[in-house]
């Protein structure tokens, strides 16, 4: 696995991009090398996958399946990712999150049943992800190319690499073909009814092309400083006070898109 991990690690090294280290905050900066194809793909993950079926299909799991259980069904989801944290924090040698972590997983996944019910939280222990790309932001990797996926939307080649890794964790390690698709549907149904009624933020944009790549770079780099120890350079971005309804609005849009 360490193979596996060091050969996708060094595919990232070409792509780092010397001005993302010297021009401000590199956790906020975020070349767009290929922006035509990038829109291209855009136009076709929004106007045809998302209008065509993400959205629909959405809309159907929504009016069908009660709110508790879609809760549920997210529970179960955010739960199998608790591996990941517990690995990511005890490389940094963050024992104590790791420790909360192991906590959270052990918690939910038997008293709360496979992770149905976040029990947990209730008991004061909140979850906080830790995922590979941002071990190696933490690292000085900077964030690389910026990249529209299709029909997964946009992603920093970092966060390609981390998402890769963090599959290479138990569980995921030990799923199906068929258990990680049913594992992504059942995420992108949570991800997709979280934006429901946010589509006027990218109807009303001038680009929304654009609007949405800035929104996933400051938000990338506000999940960094998150759950990071220097919480000051995420303070400093902050947009002035009269954006602040426009910032929760955004964040509202962007919580699921990553």
């Amino acid at each position: 696995m360490l193979i596996r991990i060091f050969l996708v690690f060094s595919l990232l090294l070409p792509g780092f991009s010397l001005a993302q280290m010297v021009n401000g905050d590199p956790q906020y900066q975020m070349s767009d090398p290929i922006e035509p194809v990038n829109r291209l793909i855009w136009d076709f993950n929004y106007n045809v996958l998302d209008a065509h079926i993400y959205r629909p299909v959405t809309q159907s799991y929504v009016d069908w399946v009660p709110t508790g259980g879609r809760k549920a069904i997210n529970n179960l989801v955010l739960n199998l990712e608790e591996p990941s944290t517990i690995v990511n924090n005890l490389i940094q040698l963050e024992f104590n999150r790791s420790l909360q972590s192991f906590f959270r997983f052990s918690v939910n996944s038997t008293f709360g049943i496979l992770g149905l019910f976040d029990l947990a939280e209730e008991m004061g222990v909140a979850r906080r992800p830790e995922s590979f790309s941002n071990v190696l932001g933490r690292w000085s990797v900077p964030n690389g190319p910026y990249l529209m996926i299709p029909a997964m939307g946009p992603k920093s080649t970092r966060k390609l690499v981390g998402n890769f890794v963090d599959g290479l964790y138990f569980p995921g390690s030990y799923f199906t073909l068929g258990q990680s698709i049913m594992l992504w549907t059942l995420d992108g149904l949570g991800t997709r009814e979280s934006l429901l009624g946010q589509e006027p933020l990218l109807e009303q944009s001038l680009d929304p092309y654009i609007f949405v790549k800035e929104a996933y770079i400051q938000y990338e780099a506000f999940k960094f400083y998150s759950n990071g120890e220097n919480k000051d350079k995420m303070m400093q971005q902050e947009s002035a006070p009269a954006e602040e309804q426009f910032d929760t609005n955004l964040d509202d849009f962007m919580d699921e898109i990553n």
